[in-house]
């Protein structure tokens, strides 16, 4: 054994030999030259959440007021054998007149809003037309089916009249209807609407919705000579060519299609349906749908004068647009599901709906419908009474303009 502080022979050549300490340097070289070196880059790790923050600018816009709350539902007395509202909405104006001074039904409460400035119209040659002499006595002939000459040159409007809901080939026509086992049309939008408008015209106006809707396809329509007829649903659909020929013999002679999309909303299915086969019905390019400004006879020449048009279910609020024929309309589309909210029925005196479809204890068929009601904060938003009231007043306004759109030509007949 060697003694303390003496190496081994060959630890001592090891020490002495140049190679070995060479290739030791050599070795600590490399191995720090190849330790730096990247192989692959492995992927990223992908986070939970990316958060990006942008820059403000340096004077910020602040954001834009939001708009006010709609009215709160109306408290439903549960003992009681119909919902009752905690407010009052005025009553329309009495005696009945479409004069000046009648209520703005979609106003603020702080008063009637301005009227707004009118959508520019496209200039449409045909419109400025006087109807041919040919057209104007199958219109006289339609029109003197509800009406007298001697109201109209008395200007006094009284009519009484059948309303019809059209039935078409693959639409679900039937949508905003109460039917019976037999198919009988027992209650809904066109029932309740034409149940107010005989309260607050004291019996001048009198609608009958017809219990049979009116199959557009077959000779009915003309043999019948409703004023207009209600054309509404939810699905895409496709008119069979017979329906399109009948509907443009009807409007040629006087009649009146009253389009309403009840699925709320531009390029919605039946929006884009309605305004693609009404084309089908007049296919004349120079005739098309238009927006209806405020300043239009529908909005101010009737019982209610209304400067802000109501917003539909939901809330949608688009405006009405119309296509003429003859400078006269012929077809009104309503696209904001104004049908849903004819489904409320309002009782007498403008305070109160009536029974809801869950309701057994109703006498009349004239109900509201509970699936809206019930729904009205989820599904069916903006499903109140005072909603409602403007919309049943705008439906007025409707059925009394197309009722008087023919009386200054008629009157020239004489």
């Amino acid at each position: 054994m060697p003694t303390p502080g003496h190496r081994s022979s060959w630890e001592d050549k090891l020490a002495r030999s140049g190679l070995f300490v060479a290739a030791v340097l050599f070795h600590l070289v490399v191995f720090l030259i190849v330790a730096g070196w990247v192989v692959f880059n492995a992927p990223p790790v992908q986070p939970d959440a990316v958060f990006v923050r942008f820059p403000l600018p340096q004077n910020p816009v602040p954001p834009p007021t939001p708009p006010p709350n709609p009215a709160a539902p109306p408290s439903v007395d549960v003992i009681g054998k119909n919902p009752i509202v905690d407010f009052i909405i005025p009553p329309p104006h009495s005696p009945f007149n479409f004069g000046p001074g009648a209520i703005d039904i979609a106003g603020s409460s702080q008063g009637p809003s301005p009227v707004p400035a009118p959508h520019p119209q496209p200039t449409n040659p045909f419109g400025e037309l006087k109807i041919p002499g040919d057209r104007l006595q199958k219109i006289r002939d339609f029109v003197l089916a509800y009406q007298s000459l001697e109201d109209i040159d008395r200007g006094v409007l009284k009519a009484k009249f059948p309303v019809y809901v059209a039935s078409y080939a693959n639409g679900d026509w039937a949508c905003n209807s109460r039917l019976d086992a037999q198919g009988n049309i027992i209650g809904g939008s066109m029932p309740d609407l034409a149940a107010k408008i005989a309260e607050w015209s004291h019996g001048q106006i009198q609608a009958q919705v017809m219990p049979k809707p009116l199959n557009i396809g077959g000779s009915e329509l003309l043999d019948k000579k409703p004023p207009f007829i209600f054309f509404t649903g939810h699905e895409n659909f496709v008119l069979t060519d017979q329906e399109i020929a009948n509907l443009r013999n009807y409007l040629e002679a006087g009649g009146l299609i009253w389009g309403d999309n009840a699925l709320a909303g531009r390029e919605s299915r039946f929006d884009v349906a309605f305004r693609r086969e009404m084309k089908r019905v007049v296919p004349n390019l120079d005739l098309n749908f238009n927006p209806m400004s405020l300043d239009a006879d529908l909005f101010t020449k009737s019982q209610y004068p209304i400067t802000q048009l109501p917003a539909g279910m939901n809330y949608y609020c688009e405006p009405i647009e119309h296509l003429d024929l003859d400078g006269k309309l012929a077809i009104l589309y309503t696209p904001n599901d104004y049908s849903d909210l004819l489904f409320m029925r309002i009782l007498p005196g403008d305070t109160e709906i009536g029974p809801t479809g869950n309701n057994r204890e109703y006498t009349s068929p004239l109900i509201t419908s509970g699936i809206f009601y019930y729904n009205h904060s989820v599904f069916f938003r903006n499903f109140t009474l005072p909603t409602a009231l403007a919309v049943h007043r705008l439906g007025m306004n409707i059925v009394v303009h197309l009722l008087t759109r023919f009386d200054d030509e008629l009157q020239l007949m004489q």
